[in-house]
């Protein structure tokens, strides 16, 4: 179930989770919004189709907090979990565990179990992928945190903090650019930054053409 509390939702199931995904495709407003995980989500039986993340939408998500919960037998068809966040605002993910994750894609675009695109700070912050596979074009990873900065006099870093990828396939199908375990990526001002604190990847087999 989703509870709704200002800008925060509540969530304690996959039905939930999958209430917040079509209220982006049916262009329900709601910006600074939080997700807040109460309970760990097996989405046994399901499957995950994502909004198009360059569709118009006036639902921005500027953070995930897992709560140390896990997300298991999660499957997308599609680019990622959740592929567009916040327009000018910053975004975290934090404390969060994907299990047994599988992601299908054949295009030429982001794919991950999760891609964080905005245009201001993202931090991941103990986002952990195991036993999961990913297969997609362009840049293929289990996670991706995306900046693209407008603003050349600001500065906007990309962080990846204490996350940790083990027992994971990434395979690359139509596009061999970036086939890795995490993606960290910003593009435009000068002095914007990269960061990677703490940080593992273990037993990961990657595939490209």
């Amino acid at each position: 179930s989703v509870t709704t509390s200002g800008t925060t939702y509540s969530v304690t199931n996959a039905e939930g989770l999958a209430s917040i995904n079509s209220a982006m495709a049916d262009n329900t407003t709601g910006v600074g919004i939080a997700i807040n995980l109460l309970s760990d989500i097996d989405f046994t039986g399901k499957t995950w189709t994502p909004v198009d993340s360059h569709a118009d939408t006036a639902f921005e998500i500027d953070e995930i907090n897992g709560n140390g919960h896990t997300i298991s037998n999660l499957t997308i068809e599609g680019q990622a979990m959740f592929t567009r966040f916040a327009g000018s605002d910053d975004v975290v993910v934090k404390d969060i565990t994907f299990d047994n994750a599988t992601v299908n894609s054949n295009d030429k675009i982001n794919t991950s179990i999760l891609t964080v695109q905005t245009y201001q700070n993202v931090l991941l912050d103990n986002v952990d992928v195991k036993n999961s596979s990913i297969t997609g074009g362009y840049k293929v990873a289990p996670l991706i945190a995306t900046v693209y900065n407008e603003s050349p006099s600001t500065t906007v870093t990309a962080t990846l903090k204490n996350c940790n990828v083990e027992n994971v396939q990434v395979k690359a199908v139509t596009y061999d650019f970036c086939t890795t375990g995490m993606v960290a990526f910003v593009n435009a001002g000068d002095n914007d930054a990269i960061t990677f604190e703490n940080c593992t990847i273990n037993n990961l087999k990657l595939i490209a053409p």
